[in-house]
């Protein structure tokens, strides 16, 4: 009994001593964790390497000077050019042209249409008798009769006869007789005149009715 006894209490140095060994080399390991390993939680933190500074170039400084605006040339403006007013003719002439006749007429004929031009131009009272004229007739010298010339046409009422004598530059002696027939108010138109070198003078003028 005594000796079980020594035996238990052994046992239990031994036991603690083992307890305070395990607990010294805990602390031991636990003290060598903490100042030579690293904490392997703790990530180290890298330090930035120092960024290159690069030289800013220097500024030039440049004066802009600024163009002055051309004045727009003016347009010369167009001067209208005046249209020339005609004079004023008179509706009656006393010596109208003629009216230039057609080619291949004759000297007779032409001065038929003369006549008649001139008698429409003086009175305008005949000009309801003077619409579009279509004549006949031509030469009627008698045979027997030497050095004179006698031309008579018609045409509408209108009896116009031509007489002159065959020498240098004749004058042409006309009568333009016209007589309405066919309508309740008679009319009656008997023109005299003469005719030379282009040229045509009036020596009498009847208008009745």
């Amino acid at each position: 009994m005594p000796f079980l006894l020594s035996r238990s209490g052994i046992t239990k140095i031994a036991v603690a001593v083992l307890t305070v060994i395990v607990a010294s080399a805990a602390a031991g390991i636990s003290y060598y964790t903490t100042t030579h390993l690293p904490s392997p939680n703790v990530s180290p933190t890298p330090t930035p390497s120092p960024q290159p500074t690069a030289a800013l170039p220097q500024t030039s400084t440049y004066t802009v000077t600024p163009t002055p605006k051309q004045s727009p040339t003016p347009t010369t403006a167009s001067t209208p050019t005046p249209t020339p007013t005609p004079a004023p003719t008179n509706s009656i002439n006393p010596t109208p042209t003629p009216t230039p006749s057609p080619i291949g007429i004759t000297t007779q004929e032409k001065v038929r249409d003369a006549v008649m031009h001139y008698i429409e131009s003086n009175h305008p009272e005949t000009s309801q008798f003077i619409q579009e004229l279509v004549w006949t007739g031509g030469r009627t010298t008698p045979p027997n009769v030497v050095g004179a010339e006698t031309y008579m046409y018609y045409s509408q009422g209108w009896n116009v006869t031509i007489n002159y004598p065959v020498v240098p530059n004749a004058i042409y002696k006309i009568v333009a007789d016209y007589s309405a027939t066919g309508i309740s108010i008679p009319y009656r138109i008997i023109w005299k005149g003469t005719w030379q070198n282009e040229v045509l003078n009036e020596t009498s003028y009847i208008f009745a009715q």
